[in-house]
């Protein structure tokens, strides 16, 4: 995989993250299918994260992607031991 398409891949993966964060607040049920699948989005961006001469500002970028996956884990926990 080349830097470029991991930065677009990570782009991407950014705006899935947008659209499920919202979903999660606005308290709307999840989806079903492989986008709603966050450990899926977390192997994808540490694939990526693998992946050697990675930019420094993809590795950031990666990293704060994994910690907002985190952080909806966590939501999603919250919610269904409600």
């Amino acid at each position: 995989m080349s830097n470029d398409f991991a930065e677009k891949d990570l782009a991407h993966i950014g705006n899935v993250l947008c659209y499920l964060e919202q979903s999660a607040v606005g308290g709307r049920v999840p989806e079903t299918g492989p986008m709603t699948r966050l450990d899926y989005w977390q192997a994808r961006v540490r694939a990526i994260l693998a992946m050697p001469a990675l930019p420094v500002h993809a590795q950031q970028q990666a990293k704060d992607l994994l910690a907002r996956l985190d952080r909806l884990k966590a939501l999603r926990r919250c919610a269904t031991s409600s």
